[in-house]
């Protein structure tokens, strides 16, 4: 699974990096993304990239009550096509949730280490993500989940779930662009991300609280391997 995440660039390096045309909110660097907060998702509208915060953790638009409704923070790639909170939303309502690196934890001894993985090249990338819209009454919750495929052999000894990433202009473009590419046409960029472009290293146990949000959170107390 995706449970906690980064994003710890500028505003001015996410609209350099992932070509935004319209970015609605400024956006603060944020060092441990949780479930029920807001993420920078990115879509594809009239022809422009847009940005802008997204409620993480999926209420389907055909809920009535959101409050007895538990929100989905992922979901797994081999299930989308026959879970109906996410089907009918697979040609329609892709984005691009934005991070630059995802944390799991490895229990040891009784006890969870937390591990920070990112991009050798240090450079921010995308969670392939779903988005819905629940109106209830006068008000209305935009909400969205991250996707999630099998483990590579560098997430695998943590956890055997990892996010779906999108690196690079070509497969963030497609994910994104629901007016062009149908979910047949890019179900290919659900496979695992390669391994030998990824590193990870032990973080403390600050990022355990979703209450810390500040850099000592991605401080590595190891070595990158």
């Amino acid at each position: 699974m995706c449970g906690r995440f980064t994003l710890t660039i500028s505003y001015e390096e996410l609209i350099e990096k992932f070509l935004i045309d319209e970015l609605v909110d400024e956006w603060r660097p944020r060092f441990n993304v949780a479930p029920s907060q807001m993420v920078l998702s990115l879509i594809m509208g009239k022809g422009k990239r847009r940005g802008g915060p997204i409620q993480w953790g999926l209420i389907p638009s055909w809920v009535k009550d959101k409050k007895s409704w538990k929100p989905l923070i992922n979901a797994r790639s081999e299930s989308l096509e026959e879970k109906s909170s996410f089907k009918h939303l697979l040609n329609r309502k892709r984005t691009a949730i934005l991070a630059d690196s995802f944390f799991e934890w490895e229990r040891v001894d009784g006890k969870k280490q937390p591990y920070r993985f990112m991009m050798k090249d240090n450079e921010p990338f995308a969670f392939a993500g779903l988005w819905d819209k629940q109106e209830e009454g006068n008000s209305a919750t935009v909400s969205s989940t991250i996707i999630t495929t099998s483990a590579n052999e560098l997430v695998k000894p943590v956890h055997d779930r990892m996010p779906v990433i999108l690196k690079g202009e070509e497969s963030i473009n497609k994910w994104i662009s629901t007016g062009e590419y149908s979910f047949s046409e890019v179900k290919d960029l659900l496979a695992p991300f390669p391994a030998e472009s990824m590193t990870k290293y032990k973080v403390s146990q600050e990022v355990n609280s979703t209450r810390n949000d500040f850099e000592a959170c991605v401080n590595p107390l190891g070595n990158l391997s």
